[in-house]
C-alpha cells in the first residue's frame, strides 16, 4: 500500500478540516473520509457564518507571509461571489499594544513589498474618504490606523461549502449524525486503534486528523494546556433596500476598541456588527491528571445546543454602543440574530498542526488552535496540515513549551458565561 492509499479519517468539517480534504484529495490520497456532527459547513464551526475577514496584516511574519499566499488564492475562480475585495480600514484609539501591532504589521507587509497597498489614516476626514459610509459617525476624529486596499471579507459558510463541494467531487466521503459525532479514542498502550462515535461504532484507519476547534479540549482534556476555548458576541442589522445599497461595497471598518462590521449581505440586508473583547469562556470541563488533581477547563456551549441563549446582556450593550458611535442613524434599531461563535486559543495564537505526543506512531495527528485567526487561510491551510501528515512540520506549532503571549485583543478579563447572565436574564433571540 503506498501512503496515498492509506486510510485517512478527518475528525470535523470546518476550515481545517474540510481544507486538508480538498488538498489531500489534490494530491492524489483516494480514501479520505470526513465526519461531523453536523452535514458540511459545521453548524458548529466557527466558519459558519455569513461573513469573515480577510485581510494580510500580522506582526508575525509567518502569518503575514501565509495571509499574502491566501489572498491570492481567494482572488481565483473558486472563490468567486464568494470572496469580495473590498479594502478594509484597521484602527485604534490609540492603545500601544494596538499601535505596535499596526506598526510591525506594515513592516512585515513592507519586507514583502506590499506596502503600496496602504495608507495610513487618522481623524475623520482620512477615514471618510475611503469610506464615505462612516459620515455620520461621531467622535472617530480621536481614530487612527491604517487603509489597505487589499482585504476585504468571505462568505464563510458558502466557501467551507465550496472546498468541501470540491472535495466530495474528488472522491472524500462525508458521514454526518450520530455516525460522525465523536466522542472518544480507541487506543492500545500508546496506540490509536480508532474513533468512537455517538452511533457506538469505531471508524478504523490508518492516519487520524483530529481537526475539531473549540471542541478540541471537551474531546481530548489533555490538550486543556494547549487550547482555551472562548467565544465572541455578534448581533445584524436588517437594513432596507435603499439603505443597503447605500452600503453596498463598503469596506470592512475595525476598530480595536469598539468592534467591526461589514457591508450588507446579499441574502437578506444583514450587517454583521461585532464587539471587541477578550472573549468568554464555560469553564464546565474537568480533567483529572496522573496526580489525583482536577483541573477546570472551558469547553463549548454552542449556539446550535442552545438556542435560547443568545448573548450577555453587556456584550449587547457594547454592540449597541458601537452602532451609536459609527452608524447613528441606525440608532435603537432591532438588533437580530444575536449569538456566540466559539474558537480556541492557543498560549502563543500559534496553530496547533503536530502529532499527539502520547502516540508516537504518527497516526494521530493535531489540526486545531485557530486562535481567532484561521478562517482567511481556508483556501491554503489544508496545504500545510497535508504537508504534516507526509512528515513536513512547522516549528511554530509544535505541541507544548509554547509561551504565552498576549492575543491582541482589548481588555485582559476573560469572564464565565455563567457570571454574566447565560443561563439567567440575557438577551435573547
Amino acid at each position: 500500500m503506498t501512503q496515498k492509499d492509506q486510510k485517512i479519517l478527518i475528525i470535523g468539517t470546518g476550515t481545517f478540516g474540510a481544507s486538508t480534504a480538498y488538498h489531500l484529495a489534490k494530491r492524489g490520497y483516494t480514501n479520505i473520509t470526513c465526519i461531523d456532527k453536523w452535514p458540511y459547513p459545521s453548524l458548529d464551526s466557527a466558519g459558519y457564518d455569513i461573513n469573515k475577514i480577510i485581510r494580510t496584516e500580522y506582526d508575525e511574519p509567518l502569518y503575514a507571509e501565509m495571509a499574502l499566499e491566501a489572498i491570492q488564492a481567494w482572488r481565483t475562480p473558486m472563490y468567486t461571489d464568494i470572496f469580495h475585495e473590498t479594502g478594509w480600514i484597521l484602527t485604534t484609539l490609540g492603545d500601544p499594544k494596538a499601535t505596535d501591532h499596526l506598526k510591525k504589521s506594515y513592516e512585515n507587509l513592507k519586507n514583502k513589498g506590499q506596502a503600496h497597498n496602504i495608507d495610513f489614516v487618522s481623524g475623520k476626514d482620512e477615514i471618510v474618504r475611503y469610506v464615505p459610509q462612516l459620515k455620520n459617525a461621531r467622535n472617530i476624529d480621536n481614530w487612527k490606523g491604517l487603509w489597505n486596499e487589499q482585504a476585504g471579507w468571505a462568505h464563510a459558510a458558502n466557501a467551507i461549502k465550496k472546498v468541501a463541494d470540491e472535495a466530495a467531487k474528488m472522491g472524500v466521503r462525508f458521514i454526518s449524525g450520530p455516525s460522525g459525532e465523536m466522542v472518544g479514542l480507541e487506543t492500545e498502550g500508546d496506540k490509536v486503534t480508532g474513533i468512537r462515535v455517538k452511533s457506538g461504532e469505531i471508524h478504523h484507519a490508518d492516519k487520524y486528523i483530529l481537526s475539531t476547534g473549540a471542541a478540541s479540549p471537551a474531546l481530548l482534556p489533555e490538550l486543556h494546556t494547549e487550547l482555551w476555548s472562548k467565544c465572541w458576541t455578534y448581533g445584524l442589522l436588517e437594513l432596507t433596500e435603499e439603505e443597503a445599497s447605500q452600503f453596498r461595497n463598503m469596506p470592512v471598518v475595525l476598530n480595536h476598541e469598539l468592534g467591526f462590521f461589514f457591508e450588507p449581505s446579499r441574502e437578506g440586508r444583514l450587517i454583521k456588527i461585532c464587539n471587541e473583547f477578550p472573549g468568554y469562556q464555560w469553564r464546565k470541563g474537568e480533567f483529572t491528571d496522573a496526580n489525583g488533581k482536577t483541573h477546570k477547563y472551558s469547553v463549548p456551549r454552542y449556539a446550535s445546543e442552545y438556542p435560547g441563549d443568545g448573548i450577555p446582556e453587556e456584550a449587547m450593550n457594547a454592540i449597541k454602543h458601537f452602532i451609536s458611535t459609527v452608524i447613528p442613524q441606525f440608532e435603537g434599531r432591532e438588533i437580530k440574530g444575536a449569538k456566540v461563535c466559539w474558537c480556541t486559543d492557543s498560549p502563543d495564537a500559534h496553530y496547533l498542526i503536530a502529532n499527539h505526543p502520547k502516540y508516537p506512531g504518527g497516526e494521530l495527528l493535531l489540526a486545531t488552535g485557530d486562535s481567532g485567526h484561521a478562517f482567511k487561510m481556508l483556501p491554503i491551510i489544508g496545504k500545510y496540515i497535508s504537508n504534516a501528515v507526509e512528515g513536513d512540520f512547522k516549528p511554530e506549532w509544535r505541541y507544548g513549551n509554547r509561551k504565552h503571549l498576549d492575543s491582541g485583543r482589548p481588555g485582559d478579563e476573560v469572564k464565565d458565561l455563567k457570571d454574566v447572565g447565560i443561563g439567567g436574564p440575557q438577551a435573547r433571540l
